[in-house]
């Protein structure tokens, strides 16, 4: 199937690993021009070098920090200067630190509002102006399935993503006469490298293994982890031409396990 996403310019948050990464990856796959952007650079010169040893499409990337809003500006002025266009957006993000209600600080919430709130605000403002010039885009949220029901110990991630719902709605309502479309995948438990270090917190307080961890947060009815080129592949779908007439959605990538 062609995506129709052959020279098209997608901008890829949280990208030198994870989920984003594996999103950049699959858009390079299918012929987009990609620009990767995360807070370290070394681990932006190597995803960028890995993209360009399995494509042989050239990855540009610019070093940001999504908790600060200035910088964040300051990528979309390097975008306008030296690319000039933008037509997908993949929001993704790093989460924050597990942890129940009571445990965490008010400046664990402050941070947690700048990395999985205003982040996306701004994010989706640059991105935006660049698409309603162009009249198309497509802006792609990653949230958390636990935007349809709450996770233990993710109490930060529970409730600071919440404005991802309002932004997802809000945005398809007004950027639908550009033709942009705008959209959430809510992954569940993806084997990332946040997924490891999870199942690791849960291994050393209750003294089990990390695959005896693994498994017990991968309740789903599939009774196994997700992939990230599985979710990397809704990405591409939603970023193409084929998925047109698809805005406004909140799509779980779990497993099912949203139902349990």
């Amino acid at each position: 199937m062609d995506l129709g996403l052959k020279g098209k310019v997608a901008l890829i948050t949280a990208s030198s690993k994870g989920l984003g990464f594996a999103s950049a990856l699959e858009l390079a796959k299918e012929g987009a021009s990609v620009i990767l952007s995360a807070r370290n650079e070394e681990e932006l010169r190597r995803a960028s070098a890995k993209i360009r040893e399995e494509t042989g499409s050239e990855a540009l990337w610019h070093k940001v920090d999504l908790t600060d809003l200035n910088s964040i500006k300051s990528m979309f002025k390097w975008i306008e200067e030296n690319i000039g266009t933008l037509d997908v957006l993949v929001y993704s993000t790093g989460g924050p630190p597990p942890g129940n209600f009571l445990e965490l600080s008010i400046d664990d919430f402050e941070y947690a509002c700048k990395l999985l709130a205003l982040s996306a605000v701004e994010v989706s403002r640059g991105a935006s102006k660049f698409m309603i010039r162009k009249r198309w885009g497509r802006i792609i949220f990653i949230g958390s399935v636990s935007l349809l029901k709450p996770l233990n110990r993710l109490a930060l991630s529970n409730i600071m993503r919440m404005p991802i719902v309002g932004l997802t709605r809000t945005l398809a309502v007004e950027l639908a006469p550009y033709n942009i479309t705008v959209n959430a995948v809510l992954p569940g438990t993806i084997l990332t490298d946040r997924v490891k270090n999870l199942a690791k917190d849960i291994a050393e307080r209750e003294g089990i293994s990390l695959e005896e961890a693994i498994n017990k947060i991968a309740r789903s009815p599939m009774e196994r982890v997700g992939l990230p080129e599985e979710l990397a592949a809704l990405v591409a779908f939603l970023a193409s031409e084929r998925a047109s007439y698809i805005t406004g959605t909140l799509i779980p990538i779990d497993g099912g396990s949203h139902l349990l």
